[in-house]
């Protein structure tokens, strides 16, 4: 019997794709994650439907779109009885199947201690969430330290997020989660594949590398932001009011060329140091003996703007925002490959379901990974708008009212916006946008369905005193 592969899912947060070296980056060096890509599948073009942390997740977890989750934003979360609907997650899935299924570092479950499937969890709810009393939390005060908000980091305010963090290196975020996911795969006994999860706390605002690690990059080669448009111009109100919270405390109106030239050299700073956290962890994988029968996943659940158009993080369905690597190294048998076929977050459910040689649950919505369709139609929603992206075009639109199409063949960089131009094109994209919002609709409130409301005149649904089973299982 052939044994079930280890499934080890690397996820760091807003990551953008285009600061790695393998996706074309020049400026940095990534070779542990160009390796993954040299010896497996890097998918050009994967895309993050809802590019926001918890609605991403949420999606990634079940394999469901937002608009059947019902999260939309940072704020929600799966309803506590969503097993008894039939909507099971990955890991509770292959969990039942015989794997040992392991989360380490930032999840973004809430409550933030829940498992969602995972029977062992390492908890590092870090960089936004100081208040929380996780294990990253417990570590710090062993060794006398404590979480840090960033404008307590040297530099926060005046370069807007671009800081130092004054930790030891081993308990600088995504060290110390690295470090707890090398000690769990140490601490296996026996053959029983492993399933884990292992969520980066960054490169995530705050920017916050040490201070020893800046010089590893010189700021004057990174590439300038995309520039402000008139249609970006008409959503950084909202961006701009996010910030300005406590969770933050910036102020994003107006960006200096000096600031975002800052917060990138942090942010590629940092993506250097999760490579090397990212070489350590394969390593381990080898040094125990399991990476020769061992998938390993590399993805982000969003982007990161850092400047382009004048706007910062994410939310919005511009590519920095939507655009996040994919990278799917099967270590039973390495082989390269490039995809250019779109695919996106959502087709991780079943894809991990699939490698565990387990059937496909009636909830999911994406695409086996490696069933190619250049001509598939994206959707995308979030609490602020919701977008269309098929082939050479994209449709987006935002509650505050504006609306946008881009030909990404033609303006790469989303400077012009076509949506007075090409209506014939505009209809047609708002035709499958519809379409699909009213399916999510339907199925992500199948919870309130009574099918015995359809039986035959001799059905109980007739008698009096009858109970309506909720909430209703899927079909």
């Amino acid at each position: 019997m052939t044994r079930a592969p280890n499934i080890i899912f690397l996820l760091p947060d807003q990551l953008r794709h285009d600061f790695l070296g393998c996706y074309g980056a020049n400026f940095l060096s990534t070779p542990a994650i160009d390796a993954l890509a040299a010896q497996g599948t890097r998918y050009e073009t994967a895309i993050s439907p809802s590019p926001i942390c918890v609605p991403a997740r949420a999606s990634m977890l079940t394999g469901q779109p937002a608009h059947e989750t019902g999260i939309l934003n940072n704020a929600s979360w799966l309803r506590p009885d969503h097993c008894q609907m039939g909507i099971h997650t990955w890991p509770e899935l292959l969990a039942k199947a015989g794997y040992q299924t392991a989360a380490i570092g930032k999840m973004h479950f809430y409550p933030w201690d829940i498992g969602e499937g995972f029977q062992h969890r390492v908890i590092a709810e870090d960089k936004r969430h100081i208040h929380v009393r996780d294990d990253y939390h417990h570590a710090l005060c062993a060794e006398g330290h404590g979480k840090l908000h960033g404008k307590e980091m040297q530099g926060y305010a005046e370069t807007k997020g671009a800081a130092i963090n004054p930790l030891p290196d081993h308990l600088q975020p995504d060290r110390w989660v690295a470090n707890r996911a090398a000690d769990y795969l140490r601490s296996l006994e026996g053959d029983q594949p492993v399933a884990m999860m292992v969520g980066f706390p960054g490169p995530h605002c705050p920017y916050d590398p040490p201070a020893d690690a800046l010089g590893r990059i010189d700021p004057a080669g990174l590439p300038a932001a995309l520039p402000r448009t008139e249609e970006s111009a008409k959503v950084l109100p909202e961006l701009v009011a996010g910030y300005r919270q406590d969770w933050a405390g910036l102020d994003y109106s107006d960006l200096s060329d000096a600031q975002i030239r800052a917060i990138r050299h942090h942010y590629a700073v940092s993506v250097e140091r999760l490579d090397e956290d990212i070489a350590m962890l394969i390593e381990t994988l080898r040094e125990t003996g399991r990476l020769e029968n061992t998938i390993v996943v590399f993805a982000s659940d969003h982007g990161d703007y850092l400047g382009d158009f004048g706007l910062m993080g994410k939310g919005f369905f511009h590519e920095p925002s939507i655009r996040v690597p994919l990278i799917v190294t099967d270590f039973r048998k390495p082989e390269p490959h490039v995809e250019t076929a779109p695919v996106t977050l959502v087709d991780l459910f079943p894809s991990f379901l699939s490698w565990a040689g387990l059937p496909p649950a009636p909830q999911s919505r994406g695409t086996l990974l490696g069933a190619s369709d250049n001509d598939r139609a994206i959707f995308g929603v979030t609490a602020r708008g919701m977008m269309l992206r098929q082939g050479r075009w994209k449709l987006a639109r935002y509650y505050v009212g504006s609306e946008a199409l881009f030909d990404l063949q033609a303006d790469p960089g989303e400077q012009e916006n076509l949506i007075e131009q090409h209506p014939d094109i505009r209809a047609r994209l708002d035709k499958l946008m519809t379409t699909e919002l009213l399916r999510g609709m339907v199925a992500g409130h199948a919870d309130k369905a009574v099918p015995a409301s359809k039986s035959p005149p001799e059905g109980p649904f007739h008698d009096p005193y009858w109970l309506r089973p909720y909430p209703a299982p899927i079909s």
